[in-house]
């Protein structure tokens, strides 16, 4: 039975679009930091252009400061026949899925001859004011990943329009959670045996699957929670009643395959945080290098 400060703890982030007026960093999370700074890793990013195409999709201020959105683009854009949609960071605490950037990116151009079928696209912070204060939510207190109805947040408009202008096959959102272990949400447009496989495939190379959800319920396979009758009745319902969608939601009304990597952000580990997140985009890449 949930206490009544998880049930708080769940309305706040679950039934509620702004639940601050600012980026706040929200203790009560526990989220464990492994060491993002804003200013090194744009420069970081920034020095792949070359091998990449790097542009500043956005800029959002915070405070006086400004922050950029980037987008990183293989070179093959043209040519490719399969598109891939990394949204990076759209929470801004959930550090991982920020830092493992660089690594998949030169994961990416090591194998650029034999993934040259497939283009992929990043937006890294999706969330840059959050990131920068460590908070989930945006300068004005947005959850962006519950703004795929209303697009209010200028972060959810730039995702909207980049599927949009990129057409994707598959969206891959690199999210953390406080569970024990790693898994991911697949909607509807998902082939569950194909995320079975990845998921598979991402154990070998050394992610620990969740058995058990961030909502405590068991996962009928580790490491997936896929789409089913009762989820698609629930985000319908959240959407018409409280105007409320997370981009995996909005993936499937547009026919697109989207997974929600949620590894756990309870570890100390950096490496092995940020590894769930490469080797899942890794097998994804592989495997539509492949058809």
């Amino acid at each position: 039975m949930p206490t009544l400060a998880e049930l708080r703890q769940f309305a706040r982030y679950h039934l509620v679009r702004r639940v601050y007026d600012y980026p706040a960093r929200d203790p009560e999370m526990d989220v464990v930091t492994i060491g993002y700074d804003p200013d090194a890793f744009e420069a970081e990013i920034r020095a792949f252009e070359g091998r990449f195409s790097v542009r500043e999709a956005l800029r959002v201020t915070y405070r006086n400061t400004s922050r950029p959105v980037l987008e990183v683009e293989t070179p093959n854009a043209r040519e490719a026949t399969q598109r891939v949609l990394v949204l990076s960071g759209v929470h801004g605490n959930e550090q991982a899925g920020i830092l493992c950037v660089p690594p998949l990116l030169e994961r990416l151009d090591e194998a650029r001859a034999s993934l040259a079928r497939v283009a992929v696209r990043v937006l890294t912070p999706v969330n840059a004011v959050g990131a920068a204060e460590v908070s989930r939510f945006n300068a004005e207190g947005y959850d962006i990943n519950r703004d795929f109805r209303r697009f209010y947040t200028a972060e959810a408009r730039l995702v909207r329009d980049a599927i949009a202008s990129f057409a994707p096959d598959i969206v891959l959102s690199l999210h953390e959670g406080p569970q024990d272990a790693s898994f991911v949400f697949s909607n509807a447009r998902c082939d569950v045996a194909q995320v079975e496989r990845w998921l598979a495939e991402i154990e070998a190379k050394g992610t620990t699957l969740a058995r058990k959800d961030y909502f405590g319920s068991t996962l009928p396979s580790p490491g997936l929670s896929p789409a089913t009758l009762g989820s698609r009745f629930v985000v319908s319902l959240w959407a018409n009643s409280l105007g409320m969608m997370a981009a995996n939601g909005y993936c499937a009304e547009r026919g697109i395959a989207e997974l929600t990597l949620e590894s756990s952000w309870k570890g100390t580990d950096r490496e092995a945080r940020i590894r769930a997140h490469v080797e899942l985009c890794m097998a994804v890449v592989r495997t539509l290098a492949t058809r």
